[in-house]
């Protein structure tokens, strides 16, 4: 399993951004650029996501432990 960590894939979302500002890019490029973009940006917002859960989860294991003693 290979872990991508949410700075790595920002990192690429500007490299296709600047990738895209180019002239001489043909369309078949733009769309490929394009169609990355959007599946990192919707990948780092999962990640976001499953993070925030887990947080959650640990806060109220956490607290159900403290107002239990």
């Amino acid at each position: 399993m290979i872990l991508v960590k949410i700075k790595t894939l920002k990192e690429t979302i500007s490299f296709y951004k600047v990738e895209l500002k180019k002239e001489d890019l043909t369309e078949r490029e733009r769309e490929k650029y394009s169609k990355a973009l959007k599946l990192i940006e919707g990948f780092i917002k999962g990640k976001e996501r499953s993070g925030e859960k887990r947080k959650n989860k640990r806060f109220i294991a956490n607290e159900f432990v403290l107002i239990n003693k």
